[in-house]
């Protein structure tokens, strides 16, 4: 519902502003890499609700479609400035809920999927995860978005090198081994 609804804006925004997917079609892109992480992590948990976990995943960042300009120079908007795309996701799960008539403990927990997903209230997060799922979805937003920062910040490395000191990744240098041409 969410995505329909905001198909195009989904489709085409990056997914921040600097650091990691900060490409046209970025959003969409870290989101579809998370469900599939996420599906074969539930291969290997079946212990995990999967249909909680995607969802939760589909719509983690959907805030960001309101809290970015655009795809092209993109900037934060005055609401992501105030506001930031979390509580604005977590504003409209709650909307949708109501408009689909959802399950009022399914609802809690979407919106707790959306709250938690950077893992630690010092990351952003309102809440820490206190769901399996919601833990999960929030290891993987951030393993996506490492590796993202890392395979832009390695991209023009010379092999046997490294990189200068990435301040988003506590300020370490990542060194590009010789096998990796």
């Amino acid at each position: 519902y969410l995505i329909d609804k905001n198909r195009k804006k989904f489709v085409d925004w990056p997914a921040a502003v600097r650091n990691h997917h900060n490409f046209i079609s970025g959003l969409m892109y870290h989101t579809l890499n998370m469900a599939d992480v996420a599906n074969k992590v539930c291969e290997i948990y079946p212990s995990l609700n999967r249909d909680i976990l995607i969802g939760g995943i589909l719509i983690h960042d959907i805030g960001k479609i309101e809290e970015l300009s655009g795809p092209v120079a993109t900037s934060f908007t005055v609401e992501g400035k105030l506001i930031g795309h979390i509580s604005i996701a977590q504003a409209e799960v709650r909307e949708a809920s109501k408009a689909l008539a959802i399950d009022s403990e399914i609802a809690a927990i979407m919106e707790h999927m959306v709250l938690s997903h950077h893992g630690k209230q010092e990351f952003g997060s309102p809440v820490t995860p206190l769901l399996r799922e919601a833990l999960v979805c929030s290891m993987i937003d951030d393993l996506d978005a490492k590796m993202g920062i890392l395979d832009k910040a390695l991209e023009n490395v010379v092999p046997g090198e490294s990189t200068s000191k990435l301040f988003n990744m506590d300020d370490r240098y990542f060194y590009k081994p010789k096998f990796d041409k």
